[in-house]
């Protein structure tokens, strides 16, 4: 682990995503089978393999109790060292400095306390592990070994850029590893398989998770050159989701790789009567009277731990099935799209709800994907996918033959709050805003942005902002309310987290409002106005 911790070390201090993937991969290289299968395990965030990482349980508090516990430092101490750091493992690493016995940790061992964190059953066990690890080995490994706890390593290494080291640690093409672990989910074993070439060996298996293939924006219909050539569809405003389905068997995962089958009886309930065994691609959808409600509708029903009888009938739910990833043993990501699309209407062939097929259309010319996506917006759907004609399915890559079209909906002027230094290049700016709009004689919060200004306005309104601070709180910092953004956003959800009671979905900054002063931004009623509109799309035809 004292390796592993000083390479990811390393690999945080730079930027380039080339110096990154060298190193882990000259890190990877030269490792027994074990240790290779252990440190790709751990660089995934996973503390061990084939287990579900929610059942080890470590939370905030036990962390927390553990540091206190060895530290000496107090919560109230703890918790502000938290915040100010920003990251749990960092700060353990810091406050256990010369407090440590200085034992080096190897990997094999760490997977040992791993194991133990998972079978204890009891707070009290779990405290024993950890404060006999904070007593024993170097900050810097309990570092990355808190991190894999928490399931962020927080380096600016993604997971692709781990398939990629591997691939180049193993002497592998890349697509060739990314195919393996799409069929099996466990890239660790794919790292072994790829050193001993046997990737080929590498059977498809169903529930876990694989990577969605990304939509590429379109900015301008005027750079569709070729409408003949893709397949258009509705873009759904829900949840994007796989559903496994095998033996009886059904898990939902999301597009950021949660399990949510709980959330979703009904489907629970109606995809086990499907043939054989599938993964399907596709959205959960708040459904009523044939047509798709509004995500604030469906948003009703998100984080429930209880699902009452009445919410389940007043906000039923449903899957539009839009690709076939796999059936029947057979992986389909290579099969082009029409061939998909082929087995997916021969597995929905007697579907009934909630489980739906998504209509498809063609387009002769740009004026027909301009009437197609007016009528997907009269279904009260966000706008257009357009899927290009024999093309396969791509997991995780954004390459351009999926496309996107939506337009915002709405925008409005705002006024930055607090503002948060950045990452990388933005390292020393302040390049994430938090903004507000007018309530009464002040300010409430509606959402944060990042997107849409120049590198010159970013450091522009660095120097603005940081005159304007009222306080800070470690990298974000409080200011006088003065700049006015214009910004675009999705839609509009309720949040316990603003004063404002409301936060903007997927907003992006359009422009800096230099000609516009606080008192001029819009208000809270208006916000309202937006909710409460966009509610209306959510009523059924009865009550309309």
């Amino acid at each position: 682990m004292d390796a592993l911790a000083a390479v990811c070390e390393r690999i945080a201090s730079y930027s380039s995503r080339t110096r990154k993937l060298h190193l882990l991969s000259a890190y990877l290289r030269p490792l027994p089978d074990e240790d290779l299968v252990r440190a790709v395990q751990f660089l995934c965030c996973s503390p061990l393999r084939n287990q579900d990482r929610r059942g080890m349980a470590v939370g905030y508090a036990t962390l927390r109790d553990a540091l206190a516990s060895v530290t000496g430092w107090d919560a109230d101490t703890l918790r502000l060292c938290f915040r100010e750091v920003g990251d749990i493992g960092e700060a353990a690493s810091l406050l256990l400095f010369n407090r440590t016995a200085g034992e080096p940790l190897p990997l094999a061992l760490a997977e040992e306390l791993y194991k133990e964190l998972y079978n204890a059953r009891k707070t009290i066990q779990k405290l024993d592990v950890l404060q006999s690890c904070f007593r024993r080995f170097r900050p810097l490994a309990l570092k990355y070994f808190v991190k894999v706890i928490t399931g962020d390593l927080r380096i600016g290494l993604q997971s692709k850029m781990v398939e990629e080291a591997v691939a180049e640690a193993t002497d592998t093409t890349h697509d060739a590893v990314r195919r393996a672990n799409n069929r099996s989910g466990d890239l660790a074993g794919v790292a072994l398989a790829a050193r001993r070439g046997q990737l080929h060996e590498i059977e498809a298996r169903l529930f876990h998770p694989m990577d969605f293939m990304l939509a590429k924006p379109l900015d301008a219909l005027s750079d569709l050159t070729d409408p003949e050539n893709w397949i258009v569809e509705d873009k759904y405003d829900g949840i994007r989701a796989q559903a496994h389905v095998a033996g009886g068997r059904v898990v939902l995962y999301t597009r950021g790789l949660e399990d949510v089958t709980g959330s979703y009886p009904e489907l629970v309930r109606a995809l086990p009567g499907l043939p054989g065994s599938s993964v399907m691609d596709g959205e959960i959808l708040a459904w009523k009277n044939n047509r798709a409600l509004a995500f604030t509708v469906l948003q009703q029903r998100l984080a429930r731990k209880r699902l009452t009888p009445e919410l389940l009938e007043e906000i039923p739910v449903a899957f539009m099935a839009y690709d076939l990833l796999f059936r029947d043993g057979k992986l389909l990501l290579d099969e082009p799209i029409e061939e998909r699309r082929r087995l997916l209407e021969e597995l929905l062939e007697n579907r009934t709800l909630p489980l739906l097929l998504s209509p498809q259309y063609s387009a002769a010319h740009i004026d027909d994907i301009d009437r197609l996506f007016e009528e997907a917006r009269g279904r009260w759907n966000e706008g257009l996918l357009l899927k290009r004609r024999r093309s396969a399915y791509e997991p995780g890559r954004r390459s351009g033959t999926w496309l996107k079209i939506k337009r915002p909906y709405a925008t409005l002027d705002v006024v930055v709050t607090a503002a948060e230094q950045g990452s990388g290049r933005r390292a020393t700016m302040l390049s994430d805003y938090t903004f507000g709009v007018r309530s009464g004689d002040g300010f409430v919060n509606v959402g944060k942005a990042y997107s849409g200004l120049t590198d010159e306005e970013i450091r522009e309104l660095t120097r603005i902002l940081r005159s304007l601070a009222t306080n800070h709180f470690g990298r974000v910092y409080v200011v006088r309310p003065h700049v006015v953004l214009e910004v675009a956003f999705d839609g509009i959800q309720r949040s316990s987290r603003h004063k404002s009671g409301f936060a903007l979905r997927f907003p992006r900054i359009v422009r800096w409002r230099r000609d516009k002063t606080p008192e001029e931004c819009d208000d809270v009623e208006r916000v309202r106005e937006l909710y409460e509109a966009s509610l209306r799309q959510g009523v059924t035809e009865e009550q309309a």
